[in-house]
Formats: C-alpha cells, sequence, structure tokens
C-alpha cells in the first residue's frame, strides 16, 4: 500500500509541475508589487511582501480544484477543511533575505552623462579630424559613442572611487582659498575689476563645474533588482515543492472530520428559552433546563435550586472516606474521616461519573 501511494505522490508531482511553476511565478510577483520600484525595500516592505507572496502561494495550493486532483483527494467540504487546516500548521516559515545594497549612479544619471559625452566627442574628435584630414563626419560617428563611452567610465569611476573625489575637493578648496585671499588682499572694491579678468573668471566657472561635477557623481543606495528577483524566484520554489510535496502527503492519509457532539432536542429548546427570556422570567427558563437535565439523567439537580431559596443553601459536610473519592477530588491533604466541605458536585449521568466533584478539609 505504501509503495502505490509513493507511487502515486511521484506522478502527482511530475504531473503538476507546470502549475506549480505558474503558482511560484505568482508568488514572486506578488511579492515585488509589495516593493516600491528602483528602490531599496525596507524591512517593513520585506516582511508585506513575504507575507503577501506567501498568502498567494497558499491560497493558489489549497484551491478546490487543486485539492480534488490530490491521489487520495477529500471527500467533502469538511475534509477539505481538516486537510487545509493541518497542511497549513504544519509549513515551514519563509524566509528571504534583503537585497544586496551598494552605492553607485542612477539610470537617468547615467544617461545624462552618455549623452554629454557624446556630444563632447562628436566635437572633439569630429574637429580634430576636421583640422588634420578634414574628416568632420568620421570624426563624428566615431566619437559619438567614443566620448559616451568614456564619459560613463568616467563619472563611474567618479562616483566609486573616495580617493579621487578627496583628491577633487582638497585641489578645489586651495585654489579656492588662495583666489579669495587674492582678492582680499587687493580689497573688496577691486574684486569687480579682479572678475573682468578672464583668468579668474575661468577660474571660478571650472570652481562650479567640478562642483556640479562632484554633485552629479554623488553616488545614491542601489540594488540589482533583476538579480534579486531572480535570488528570489530561486527560493520560493523550492518552498513551492515542498509545501506541494506535503499537501500531497497529507492527502494520502484519512482526514477525519472530529465527530459533533449531538444535542438533546427537549434540551436544546428549553436552552433558547433561556436565551430569549426576560430578567423576570429567568428562573421559570432555568427550572425548565433543570427539567429537561434530570430528563436526561442527570443526578443532583432533584432539589430545589439555589437561586429560588430564601436564603444562602450551607453547602454540605461529608467524612472523608475512600468510597468518595469515585466521586470527589480532594483540594490538599486530606486523611481517612476528615470532614470535608463540598466545594462543587460531580457531574453524573445515569449512575456514570462524567466529572469529580471537589472538596476541601474543614478547618477548625
Amino acid at each position: 500500500m505504501a509503495v502505490i501511494l509513493e507511487e502515486a505522490m511521484r506522478g502527482w508531482m511530475a504531473d503538476h509541475q507546470g502549475l506549480r511553476e505558474q503558482i511560484a511565478e505568482r508568488g514572486v510577483d506578488r511579492f515585488f508589487s509589495a516593493l516600491v520600484p528602483a528602490q531599496p525595500p525596507t524591512p517593513a516592505q520585506l516582511e508585506r511582501a513575504l507575507a503577501g507572496a506567501r498568502d498567494e502561494v497558499f491560497a493558489a495550493l489549497s484551491a478546490d480544484a487543486v485539492l480534488d486532483g490530490l491521489p487520495n483527494p477529500p471527500t467533502g467540504g469538511g475534509d477539505r477543511e481538516a486537510l487545509r487546516s493541518s497542511w497549513l500548521s504544519l509549513n515551514p516559515a519563509w524566509g528571504l533575505p534583503a537585497p544586496p545594497l551598494g552605492r553607485g549612479l542612477s539610470v537617468p544619471r547615467l544617461a545624462v552623462a552618455a549623452a554629454v559625452g557624446s556630444l563632447l566627442g562628436m566635437m572633439l574628435l569630429g574637429g580634430l579630424l576636421n583640422l588634420t584630414l578634414g574628416l568632420r563626419g568620421v570624426g563624428m560617428l566615431i566619437g559619438a559613442p567614443g566620448g559616451a563611452a568614456a564619459a560613463m567610465y568616467a563619472v563611474g569611476k567618479l562616483a566609486e572611487s573616495k580617493a579621487l573625489r578627496f583628491a577633487l575637493k582638497s585641489l578645489m578648496g586651495v585654489a579656492w582659498t588662495a583666489d579669495l585671499l587674492g582678492a582680499t588682499a587687493l580689497g573688496f572694491g577691486a574684486i569687480w575689476g579682479r572678475l573682468a579678468g578672464v583668468g579668474l573668471l575661468r577660474r571660478i566657472l571650472v570652481y562650479a563645474g567640478v562642483v556640479s561635477l562632484l554633485a552629479f557623481t554623488r553616488g545614491s543606495t542601489q540594488y540589482d533588482d533583476r538579480a534579486y528577483r531572480k535570488t528570489v524566484r530561486d527560493l520560493i520554489r523550492p518552498a513551492v515543492d515542498c509545501s506541494a510535496l506535503l499537501l500531497c502527503s497529507l492527502s494520502a492519509g484519512r482526514v477525519e472530520t472530529p465527530p459533533t457532539a449531538a444535542l438533546d432536542a427537549g434540551l436544546a429548546r428549553a436552552i433558547q428559552e433561556l436565551h430569549r427570556c426576560d430578567a423576570a422570567g429567568l428562573p421559570t427558563a432555568a427550572e425548565s433546563v433543570l427539567l429537561e437535565a434530570r430528563r436526561m439523567g442527570l443526578d443532583g439537580v432533584s432539589v430545589p435550586p439555589r437561586f429560588v431559596q430564601a436564603s444562602q443553601a450551607v453547602r454540605p459536610r461529608l467524612r472523608w472516606s475512600p468510597e468518595l473519592a469515585q466521586h470527589y477530588r480532594p483540594f490538599g491533604l486530606i486523611e481517612e474521616g476528615d470532614t470535608v466541605i463540598v466545594e462543587d458536585e460531580p457531574v453524573i449521568v445515569n449512575g456514570n461519573v462524567l466529572e469529580k466533584g471537589l472538596v476541601r478539609k474543614q478547618r477548625s
């Protein structure tokens, strides 16, 4: 029998391989739908994305169409719910790593660098070949991709090299300080005259260009979403296969619905009347419930109930003996012959003790 079930499970897993791959892709899509595109996810976003992907996979694997196709499918709605409950409780927790983060330039900045580098390459190489060989078109054709590649390489190196950025900042600071001290020595009234000179104006433009370049190449936290998507897919697929195998294994055994206790019709009617009555009719409705309990064989309810007595009833006192242990549980140490007070009466139906009562020793 075990060999037959194993073969059936193996065949079901092979026949539904495509379904498991589709469910895994749905889980991956659900995971990334909870993340903000092109932005590193926060721990809270990762937790929500993981919970959403897990719910998507579990809902797809426990659909009625999938359960009906199992080697030993559940026969009714109760069996389906019992199988789902057992399967969900035995599934291991999911865990997905956070994406590896690094500092780099965004795609729009790289596009701008490529465009500027292409224009500069066409201007420089086109002009150079035009002056030397008279081949402006060839120079522009070669200079466009060459300038774009050179510009992207340069801004990439400047973005990741701390030493190069520190050197540029230091040189700019020294040069700016020298110009500022020279202008101060001449007097603020002469600054406008210095600005009219071509040399200082060019240096100021260079300073502005270097500052802009440093700000432009300041990298931000980035991650490769394509590589991370592949990592998530490689981790979700085995989890889907494991969950599907667990579901198939549980279906191989009989999933039984726990039997429901039968409720007597007369007792059920008396309980409904008790629920519907007002405060004034509570004693009458409660007496109806007690009558039904006596009819069903419950012992100890033949005397008038305590709530209809004029005064509080005194709790019974008994002399402890080994025979009382069949109906009562002692609270604390009680020896034979001790006087005990009945705290709770036993529940006895047709002579059978369903639940023992409780007694405690009377302290003198």
